[in-house]
């Protein structure tokens, strides 16, 4: 009778005999709500799902292969990515529960939550990253509906538009201290509940600016912005490029 081989030594020979055409990745076209993607080192993705292609309007998966980020969105958050991509890649360590903006080919904002991890050889190097990416409006709507934290959401969802909301009302419609409540928020939304407020009032905007006439400055006063410097401000920060741009590009 054989020896049991060692834990590692068996992995590497199962993972040797697998098909290139039965990767482990390709479940992912299979998972409803979850895209998949794969880098190398410089960026260039590699593996991604179906559903990550239709994302980004492409019906021919041979030519995605090899693009980046760069390629794909606002200069801006390719960026910010990329410096993401890069800590990783340096670290060896994993970026997990990520709260960020894509934008499909129409320049339809979406938000998604994400998760990347490094991707080692067997030479224990770091060759790349890979990641999943959520629906975060849909991950949210998973939360339960008695949670402490309910009663916020629900107003915050009414009124995100105003610039009357306050934390310590969150909080004490919630029935918890400001430290309790901003603690829960940031534990099941994975932003603080004042950057939450100001992801979807940019998100909000981005429909006014792509369908109305309104000037930019209407529109901030409009969505609970105190001008449209700080309206243009947080638009840059979340969607990688200012009002104008946006309304340029996808109006």
């Amino acid at each position: 009778m054989s020896p049991v081989k060692p834990g590692p030594q068996l992995r590497d020979e199962l993972l040797a005999q697998i098909r290139p055409d039965q990767a482990f990745h390709l479940l992912f076209d299979h998972l409803p709500g979850v895209l998949f993607f794969a880098k190398d080192c410089d960026g260039r993705l590699f593996a991604a799902n179906r559903a990550l292609l239709q994302l980004y309007g492409y019906a021919d998966d041979t030519k995605f292969w090899g693009v980046t980020d760069f390629e794909l969105l606002p200069h801006s958050l390719a960026e910010k990515f990329r410096q993401d991509d890069l800590k990783i890649t340096a670290s060896g360590e994993p970026m997990l529960e990520i709260v960020e903006v894509f934008m499909s080919k129409t320049g339809i904002p979406r938000w998604f939550l994400t998760n990347k991890l490094p991707i080692f050889n067997r030479d224990n190097k770091v060759i790349g990253v890979m990641g999943t990416i959520q629906d975060y409006d849909v991950q949210r709507e998973l939360l339960p509906p008695d949670m402490d934290i309910s009663p916020a959401l629900t107003h915050i969802g009414g009124n995100f538009h105003t610039t009357t909301i306050s934390i310590p009302e969150l909080a004490e419609m919630s029935g918890l201290s400001v430290r309790q409540f901003e603690r829960k928020f940031k534990q099941h939304l994975k932003v603080p509940p004042q950057q939450f407020i100001v992801k979807m009032r940019v998100y909000a905007a981005c429909d006014d600016l792509r369908r109305s006439r309104k000037s930019i400055a209407d529109i901030a006063t409009d969505f609970g912005f105190y001008d449209q410097a700080a309206f243009s401000h947080q638009f840059k920060k979340h969607m990688g490029m200012t009002p104008m741009q946006y309304r340029k590009e996808y109006r």
